[in-house]
């Protein structure tokens, strides 16, 4: 189906994407390292990245700012523990097309790669442009 890259410097939270992501029938490679991982994105131009906002050795949010000028037609999706609004509007603004938080569902996962493959791939807001985020309203 679709070539996806795998960021994560967690080994556990590694396997279950990369897993999640194969169960789905697509080809994945997984890099522990945000280095290594921009670099495969530069060669490859995957469909879809997923990568974590904070990796040992490169910021997420660097990663997704580099990757998309390298490779314009990727999509992005940021999976972190960290659920700031201002790190959600930094990662969309750097190019990322979805925010997961961890803990996640494989749902979760399933969704995002869907909607990164299905939608159309648009650039980053401008500095100019209004980024507007709806939170769904939790159930009391």
């Amino acid at each position: 189906m679709a070539n996806i890259v795998v960021i994560e410097d967690h080994p556990p939270v590694l396997k279950l994407l990369s897993t999640l992501c194969r169960s789905q029938g697509h080809e994945v490679m997984a890099f522990d390292n945000g280095r290594a991982g921009l670099d495969a994105i530069r060669e490859m131009n995957p469909d879809v990245v997923l990568v974590d906002r904070r990796l040992g050795d490169i910021d997420g949010l660097d990663v997704v700012r580099d990757a998309r000028e390298a490779s314009p037609a990727t999509r992005f999706v940021m999976v972190s523990a960290c659920s700031e609004t201002r790190d959600i509007v930094t990662a969309i603004r750097r190019g990322a097309c979805d925010y997961v938080t961890k803990p996640f569902q494989a749902e979760e996962i399933h969704s995002a790669v869907d909607r990164a493959l299905t939608e159309p791939a648009n650039p980053p807001p401008t500095s100019r442009q209004k980024l507007i985020i709806l939170c769904p309203k939790k159930a009391a």
